[in-house]
């Protein structure tokens, strides 16, 4: 950000205009005095605090200009392929960091990598390119989706539809047949989770989720996979406490769970009318990426759990206590089983990508390390398994140190070496350039 003052007072204004618009009255004077008021430190806001934030070295490589020799594993086709859909959103046309490139390189050939930096060095493109890297490969393989069942995209909106289902009205429950229409239930290739990607806390995967809307179901993605995939997607989906909805679809005599299937309708609704205001925020002020603050329903954004049950994202985003919880229960069986089935096939790698990896430390530390372990265990994998590529970002681990390596091979039961520590290297800071200090005599003589 090149003018953050700028920046700060835009943001304050545009708050501004919304409330004398919103709340508007009759009277100037009224208007003013609350202006006055709101512009004041600490009503609505307070002074910004402005860090400045250090530069990393860059590589001289944008996305477009990688070659083999970045990109290992890959032959020329796939290396094209990975670079048309990681610019659909995932990166932008600029020079990428040179740990991004690194472990880049280190992931494709092989190896477990963890890049270590501070904030805004771009740690969550290191880790997403290589994934995308192993995305774009192995989707040239899957087969082309069947016609789309009727209904897949507005069976939550459909009455006509829903009174099919139900033709004895929702307040009886007495359904003849669930209404929801499964999300991939005209795939061919098989559903599995490719990657799973952990965060400590929500928050952290609200912000995953936009970055891979505008990586996977931006218009330049969507034009890609329709030209290039055969119609399949890579498909991306949020499990935790806030995905819709907990519970069963069908009763244990069979039967649909009526009051469930109500829930999820109402949900889904929820997200569509969040998703309309803000395509018509698009239309009104051009800026495309409010969108990705919210979920699109006929994209590649898996809809909610049941969805997920029987198709697995392919990249599945969570944190360690839901994933403790899905682990446990019997209705998430499906999600691991299918992707253990999926690592039985040749060329199958699963993706275990851990974020902020500093925060799990002492005996909370231990029982995520513990769980990491369950997880691989139902996946049939364990630590050091060929099929199983660690991927992580940290801010506070160095490759010489000996402490670091230690919580490494602990935390993931496997050994590390110093070169999978990748750090991102400051930029040499440029020497003060200006003309000699002036005379202080003068001031001097005017203050006194």
């Amino acid at each position: 950000m090149h003018d953050p003052i700028n920046a700060f007072n835009t943001i304050r204004d545009n708050f501004l205009l919304y409330i004398k618009t919103a709340f508007g009255t009759q009277f100037p004077e009224i208007e003013q005095e609350r202006e006055r008021l709101l512009r004041q430190p600490g009503a609505f806001h307070q002074e910004p605090w402005i860090e400045p934030m250090p530069r990393y070295q860059r590589s001289g490589k944008t996305i477009h200009n990688l070659d083999i020799s970045n990109v290992p594993g890959l032959d020329e086709s796939a290396l094209q392929d990975f670079k048309q859909l990681a610019s659909c959103g995932l990166v932008g046309n600029y020079e990428l960091y040179s740990h991004q490139i690194q472990m880049l390189r280190q992931a494709l050939a092989g190896q477990n990598a963890v890049v270590t930096a501070g904030t805004g060095s771009g740690k969550t493109e290191s880790f997403m390119l290589p994934l995308f890297a192993y995305l774009a490969k192995e989707s040239r393989n899957w087969d082309k989706p069947k016609p789309e069942k009727p209904h897949l995209n507005d069976w939550w909106k459909n009455e006509d539809w829903q009174n099919e289902c139900n033709p004895v009205g929702k307040k009886n429950r007495s359904f003849k047949r669930s209404y929801r229409v499964s999300q991939r239930s005209h795939e061919n290739r098989d559903a599995a989770v490719r990657a799973l990607i952990l965060y400590p806390m929500n928050a952290l995967v609200e912000d995953q989720l936009t970055r891979l809307r505008r990586a996977l179901d931006s218009e330049a993605a969507r034009d890609w996979f329709k030209d290039n995939r055969k119609g399949n997607r890579v498909y991306f989906g949020r499990y935790n406490g806030v995905t819709p909805v907990p519970g069963h679809e069908y009763k244990e005599n069979g039967k649909p769970n009526g009051k469930k299937i109500e829930e999820l309708l109402e949900a889904i609704q929820k997200i569509e009318e969040s998703s309309e205001r803000a395509s018509e925020h698009v239309n009104q002020t051009g800026d495309d990426d409010v969108r990705f603050f919210f979920p699109c329903l006929d994209g590649s954004e898996m809809r909610c759990r049941w969805d997920m049950k029987d198709a697995p994202p392919d990249i599945l985003i969570t944190n360690y206590s839901m994933l403790s919880i899905m682990l446990m229960r019997n209705i998430d069986r499906d999600i691991f089983e299918k992707t253990k089935a999926w690592l039985n096939k040749d060329g199958s790698v699963f993706h275990l990508i851990v974020d902020e990896l500093h925060l799990y430390r002492g005996t909370s530390g231990t029982e995520v390390a513990y769980l990491l372990r369950l997880l691989l265990q139902r996946l049939g994998l364990h630590p050091g398994h060929p099929k199983l590529r660690i991927l992580a970002s940290s801010a506070s681990l160095e490759p010489d140190d000996p402490k670091s390596l230690e919580f490494l091979n602990q935390f993931f039961g496997v050994e590390w070496h110093s070169e999978q520590i990748i750090p991102g290297h400051l930029e040499p800071i440029p020497p003060i350039e200006c003309q000699e200090f002036l005379d202080v005599e003068p001031f001097i003589t005017l203050a006194t």
